[in-house]
């Protein structure tokens, strides 16, 4: 037998259903090595003195004042899911004044996505290819498009990773997902919904591919089940978010926010054309994607490249996935670095692939066959994946700062000095003085955000002297009824340092 037919047989290998079962050494090989890495990678960690990014700071102080009675939206404004929200008032109610609690739920995030991703590398490979996992993971975590920590893509990874792995699994033994399963993806998709729509592009494309594998294969009936157990699990998400607005009187405000807002007056779009305008959204998006995640782009070709070998349905299921994915992902214009990240779950069919190509090295072949292969190299796995990531992610930086250093303990020294005090983030996100100051916000506009009505509402609520304490970034104001009393510079991203000024109120006059 040829080299290049070799080679072709065993990228085509099937692997049986009963293979497909992990067991306890995998899955807490998976969980200490998601402990390991949140800990070296997030901001969030005990390792770094708190999450400076201002995101997670947005979330962490809604999340703050939803648990304290405020209602979301209707009394604080941030345009995300409340889904998120929630998440974070479960970290706040953890950890009142750090990020200890957002550092948990990261850990059981990474562990529930790579031990799906793995379920799905075991669609293809031995389940000992599940040690490749953390190596493919280097370009996950330790990338600009992790951010620092706590991102909505990143807390939305699970689910997709079940998605894929539940699709997949129908694709590769040819049968109907199971009603339990069905049911579970409408919940996780509509954990997605309800925390950042823009990613259910994912299952768009794996929604739109299934109906017509389904009549292919014709499972009429199976079809039928396919919608009432996605809709019925959709439901059971949607029902205690809903019922938190009605209750509260403002199911208005939801719809205006979360939506309106996301889908009018959120998006970019620099040119009138509306086709061409898509056309350079995805082109800049797609610059951004490399620059933020392109080790995992390379992984993810990689995997295409396999799911084209394996067959036409797990090919096509991939690209109409993927394809989905992108598109609802930078149509809107924006491109922040860690928009990419959600691309992640694609990342098992390279290292699918990689393990398919090694299996052909006869000394590797032979190793692997060792009864304490699995125990040795996972530990020499896991050391080498921990340490790149540790010399290559662009937060540890940080770790040798001390809370000291940092403005937000700085300032937050000063503003305790007045009883009960009140704090604005004028015309920047969260900077994190909420969290340090242990502050309630008391106007909705809390932080600058991309609303454009967000700043004059800013304007009046320091006209009227509404806060005790005023906070800028990068930019000293003149204002008439509050005086510069701290200033402090701090390097917010690695050789990237922002200046950030502190005022305190005088009088009630207007700016």
């Amino acid at each position: 037998m040829s080299k290049k037919k070799k080679l072709f047989l065993s990228l085509q290998n099937p692997v049986s259903p009963q293979d497909q079962r992990l067991g306890g050494f995998y899955a807490a090989f998976l969980l200490i090595f998601s402990a390991a890495v949140i800990t070296i990678c997030s901001k969030s960690s005990p390792l770094y003195p708190m999450n400076t990014w201002d995101d997670a700071n947005c979330f962490f102080t809604v999340g703050k004042s939803v648990a304290n009675g405020q209602v979301m939206y209707r009394d604080i404004f941030e345009q995300k899911g409340p889904l998120l929200y929630f998440i974070y008032s479960v970290a706040y109610l953890i950890s009142g004044n750090t990020f200890f609690g957002a550092y948990l739920i990261e850990i059981a995030a990474s562990f529930a996505f790579l031990y799906f991703s793995a379920k799905t590398i075991t669609l293809f490979c031995d389940k000992k290819a599940v040690l490749l996992l953390p190596v493919a993971s280097i370009a996950i975590y330790a990338s600009p498009a992790f951010e620092q920590g706590g991102s909505a893509e990143e807390l939305c990874l699970p689910m997709l990773a079940y998605g894929f792995f539940v699709g997949l699994k129908s694709i590769v033994t040819d049968n109907p997902v199971r009603k339990r399963e069905w049911l579970i993806t409408g919940i996780t998709s509509g954990v997605v919904l309800w925390i950042k729509f823009s990613l259910l592009g994912f299952y768009l494309g794996c929604g739109v591919f299934m109906v017509f594998f389904y009549l292919y294969r014709k499972w009429h009936k199976e079809l039928i089940f396919f919608f009432i157990f996605l809709i019925l699990g959709e439901f059971i998400t949607a029902m205690p978010v809903l019922f938190y607005f009605l209750i509260n009187d403002a199911a208005e405000d939801l719809f205006e926010v979360y939506f309106y807002c996301n889908m009018f007056i959120y998006p970019v779009r620099e040119v009138e054309d509306k086709f061409l305008g898509l056309l350079m959204n995805i082109h800049e998006g797609t610059k951004s994607c490399l620059y933020s995640f392109g080790v995992a782009c390379g992984i993810i070709i990689s995997g295409i490249v396999y799911a084209f070998i394996r067959s036409k349905r797990v090919f096509v299921f991939v690209i109409s996935s993927l394809a989905a994915s992108y598109l609802l992902i930078y149509a809107g214009g924006r491109r922040y670095t860690y928009y990419s990240l959600i691309l992640a779950v694609f990342i098992p069919l390279g290292v699918v692939l990689a393990a398919k190509l090694i299996s052909l090295i006869p000394k590797m072949v032979r190793l692997t066959e060792k009864r304490s292969f699995s125990a040795l190299s996972s530990s020499a796995v896991a050391v080498v994946s921990l340490g790149a990531v540790f010399f290559i992610s662009p937060n540890t930086y940080m770790m040798s700062y001390c809370r000291s250093q940092l403005p937000q303990y700085s300032f937050s020294e000063i503003i305790s000095q007045t009883e009960n005090a009140t704090l604005l983030n004028y015309k920047f996100l969260d900077g994190g003085f909420y969290t340090t100051a242990e502050i309630l916000p008391n106007c909705r506009f809390f932080c600058g955000l991309n609303i454009p009505y967000a700043l004059d509402e800013q304007d009046s609520y320091l006209a009227a002297g509404m806060v005790d304490y005023v906070i800028t970034c990068n930019t000293r104001y003149n204002f008439s009824n509050y005086e510069l009393v701290c200033s402090q510079s701090f390097e917010a991203h690695r050789n990237s340092y922002n200046t950030y000024y502190l005022y305190k109120k005088t009088d009630n006059s207007r700016i």
